[in-house]
């Protein structure tokens, strides 16, 4: 008897979806919208770790879409860009190109205690091949996901690509990285009043002299949105713990990769929305064209590939985290 089950009979409003599940965790994938996984559920609390939007149902959009009116939540791949821009003569849409259009899927592997599923899709303006292999385990709260970029082009490629895990978020959530420096962008208003700053993680000071723990969300009541990202890691993960249930989901990579983690937070204020994102991403700023002047965002050579593996680690009994080790939670006893 398989002891981690994907069932591929069922939908959802309309889209097929895949449900991958072990006694932990249940997992809702919808291939044909951009490769979504949508919901990252943990059986012992049945409790879903993702946000989904509340006012807004999945559904087939056009490719070329703009995001933030389709934002439906849970977690979606971007590449080759955030903003729209012109990269190697195209004009990239909002977002980029793999979100919104279908991907292929098959079961790759499959044993009485694991099972992965191979995800991919082919760019239409940028000719890269973006595969995804998931694996869940018997008796592991883990999805470990292998990734495969491949440059099919004669075209040297600016990119960036992050992961974009749009999760639930309450005042005591707690939010913690492996960041040591951080940028907010220019969108708000933030906790502190200004964009445009740098800080050392977690605290940022603003200009009356108050001090701010990034690291603590806020209520709905604040009306706050926050945009920033890390400038420098020390270590490669991220994660958000809802304190009071000590209930969370880790993120860990491998910086050489992704040596970046964006957050993007809406505690109230954008569209009245309530989430925290979670974005691994190999460069910054929102720019592709300035990152790569500045270094900070890197090219995809013709015939080049990339590869790389990320670990989504749900946890319990913990109210905060200081480390992913190894995919091991280390608990912040301050938490």
């Amino acid at each position: 008897m398989n002891r981690v089950r994907c069932e591929t009979g069922w939908s959802l409003h309309g889209l097929p979806a895949l449900v991958l599940s072990n006694r932990l965790l249940r997992v809702v994938l919808l291939p044909t919208l951009g490769g979504k996984i949508w919901q990252i559920t943990y059986q012992p609390h049945g409790r879903d770790l993702l946000w989904q939007h509340p006012r807004m149902l999945p559904r087939a959009v056009p490719f070329g879409a703009r995001y933030d009116d389709v934002f439906f939540g849970g977690w979606d791949e971007l590449f080759p860009n955030d903003m729209p821009e012109e990269l190697a003569g195209e004009q990239m849409p909002d977002h980029g190109e793999i979100w919104s259009i279908p991907w292929h899927w098959a079961i790759s592997a499959q044993t009485d205690d694991a099972l992965t599923i191979h995800l991919w899709v082919e760019t239409p303006i940028s000719a890269v091949r973006f595969e995804k292999w998931i694996t869940l385990r018997e008796h592991e709260s883990v999805l470990d996901t292998h990734y495969r970029l491949t440059n099919l082009g004669r075209r040297d490629l600016p990119f960036l690509w992050k992961l974009h895990v749009a999760m639930q978020a309450t005042a005591d959530s707690v939010l913690d990285i492996g960041a040591t420096q951080m940028y907010v962008e220019d969108f708000g208003p933030p906790r502190g009043g200004a964009t445009g700053v740098s800080y050392s993680w977690p605290y940022l000071d603003d200009a009356s002299g108050t001090r701010h723990d990034m690291r603590r969300c806020l209520a709905p009541e604040t009306r706050s949105n926050e945009f920033q990202y890390a400038t420098a890691l020390h270590s490669g993960w991220c994660a958000l713990t809802h304190s009071q249930e000590q209930l969370g989901l880790a993120l860990a990579f491998d910086t050489a990769v992704l040596p970046s983690c964006w957050v993007f937070a809406s505690y109230g204020g954008w569209r009245e929305l309530q989430t925290v994102v979670l974005e691994p991403c190999t460069g910054y700023p929102i720019s592709v064209a300035q990152g790569v002047a500045q270094g900070t965002h890197h090219i995809l050579r013709a015939g080049a590939v990339i590869e790389t593996r990320v670990q989504a680690i749900v946890y319990s009994g913990v109210r905060a985290v200081a480390a992913v080790a190894h995919g091991v939670i280390i608990a912040r006893e301050d938490g």
